[in-house]
């Protein structure tokens, strides 16, 4: 060895036996994964340690009698994930780890700011005793075979797919399911006026980020009202107008009387299952709204995030405003995310054909495309047929537990202004004229996550309200400790 060489010992030691029986078919682990699960375990055991070499490609090949891309692979793969570093023509070492002390969650103990509340409901950090407030079905409710099966379709279609870009209005095979979907609800919307998202907060961020560039700029919002609609306006140095939101959609003589004094362009609204009140739109009022929009040359933004939780059949009234707009004046918006898998974020955006242009251009210039894995895989789920069902049986479960839910809360003193008779979630007042917020912040110090009214309203009406995810409630130990808070 040269005179003042570093002296490096290449120590890894591989069983060729075991790497053959681990790799077998039977246990269904490749060669790559074989050799990376034997180099981590000879790290974790100690017998290989910081800072020492290990074999090159072509020795360790040739000890086990694989190939160099086997090893090359494998090797990658430590690196990957932090257990190795490659050194330019010197070759792979074991990486020095830094311990790092844990970061602790002291939100139990920190009085929280408002945005950090509302990112709470978005992704809650730490084990939970409780989550009433999340606006996420469970887990278990998921059709996991039908999303597990898109998902091993999609991996083994040929990698060349995602060679080049993607259509940024969409997967087509997905916009032909949307189109023949949107049919069922009397909307007529051709494919090419049909563009996926990654859920309905994307395709939000995309007519705002496309129409609304002057700070400023008035747009108008239902109170209560989902609050990142509100959030994302706001990011964008938008100013939202709060329309009050009432048991049949929105009250029509403010939503007259703001437009005659800010003239905003937009108005954001919910037709079904409006979150947080799982309201619907009046038949009346949707003909009235359409009404202001011709007459002060008003947008209208239609979120029907939750319109596969909308029975279809049954005495509800359903009247969406794009059905009767036909996409004049409403830009449309959709989503999977709720029914199909909130992780795999799918959602669509339908619009005039000069609305959609310029939606175009900018995903275009801003995001490229879309994610065709995803939507790949969206599709994949439904067109096997299975996902009307799907649905029908989320609603079906929705429905067995939101009285027991009622019956709960009220034993607790909760009223209700407007019994749902769908939707996932109850907006509830507390008793005797409790600070729903106040009551939230010492919910989530004992392990319980709630959705206190203020988040989704600065109004004062509603400082004594919840919105309580049925799902989540029923039997909750939420409930015996929000009794105790309340003294009932």
């Amino acid at each position: 060895m040269a005179k003042g060489r570093p002296r490096h010992h290449p120590i890894v030691v591989l069983d060729k036996k075991k790497l053959a029986a681990m790799s077998s078919p039977h246990a269904r682990l490749s060669l790559v994964d074989g050799i990376f699960e034997m180099i981590v375990f000879q790290i974790q055991t100690g017998h290989l340690t910081a800072g020492q070499r290990l074999h090159s490609v072509r020795q360790l090949a040739d000890d086990c009698e694989v190939s160099r891309d086997t090893v090359a692979r494998a090797y990658d793969k430590l690196v990957a994930h932090g257990h190795l570093e490659s050194r330019a023509g010197s070759g792979f070492y074991i990486k020095q780890i830094k311990h790092v002390q844990p970061i602790q969650d002291t939100a139990a103990t920190t009085p929280l700011l408002p945005a950090w509340r509302r990112l709470r409901l978005i992704q809650p950090v730490g084990e939970r005793l409780s989550t009433t407030g999340l606006g996420l079905l469970p887990g278990d409710w998921m059709d996991e075979g039908s999303v597990g099966g898109a998902l091993r379709s999609v991996a083994r279609a040929t990698p060349r797919a995602l060679a080049g870009y993607a259509d940024p209005l969409g997967y087509l095979p997905l916009r032909q399911q949307i189109h023949e979907k949107l049919k069922g609800v009397q909307i007529l919307a051709p494919v090419q006026q049909i563009m996926t998202t990654q859920g309905a907060s994307d395709a939000i961020h995309l007519v705002v980020m496309s129409f609304l560039s002057i700070p400023g700029e008035f747009v108008l919002v239902e109170e209560p009202g989902p609050f990142m609609q509100v959030d994302r306006l706001m990011a964008t140095g938008l100013q939202p107008v709060a329309v009050p939101r009432e048991s049949d959609g929105p009250n029509l003589v403010a939503l007259r009387a703001l437009c005659e004094t800010y003239h905003p362009r937009f108005f954001i609204c919910s037709s079904v299952l409006q979150s947080p009140t799982s309201t619907q739109l009046a038949p009346h009022k949707a003909y009235q709204i359409l009404r202001l929009a011709e007459e002060f040359d008003l947008t209208i933004i239609e979120d029907d995030t939750y319109s596969d939780l909308m029975p279809t059949m049954g005495n509800l009234t359903v009247t969406r405003l794009a059905s009767l707009d036909q996409l004049h004046r409403v830009v449309y918006i959709g989503s999977f995310s709720k029914t199909i898998a909130p992780g795999l974020r799918a959602g669509f955006v339908c619009a005039n054909p000069d609305f959609m242009e310029r939606l175009l251009v900018y995903k275009t210039v801003s995001q490229i495309s879309g994610s065709p894995t995803v939507e790949k895989a969206v599709y994949q789920v439904l067109s096997q047929g299975g996902y009307r069902h799907h649905c029908a049986q989320l609603r079906s479960r929705l429905d067995e537990l939101r009285q027991p839910v009622i019956n709960q809360l009220q034993t607790i003193g909760c009223t209700f202004e407007n019994l749902p008779d769908a939707g996932m979630y109850v907006w509830a007042t507390l008793p005797g004229g409790a600070n729903a917020e106040k009551i939230a912040e010492a919910m989530y110090a004992q392990g319980h996550l709630m959705a206190p009214g203020m988040l989704f309203s600065t109004m004062e009406e509603h400082r004594n309200r919840m919105r309580f995810n049925i799902t989540r409630t029923l039997d909750s130990p939420a409930l015996p400790a929000l009794a105790e808070l309340l003294g009932t």
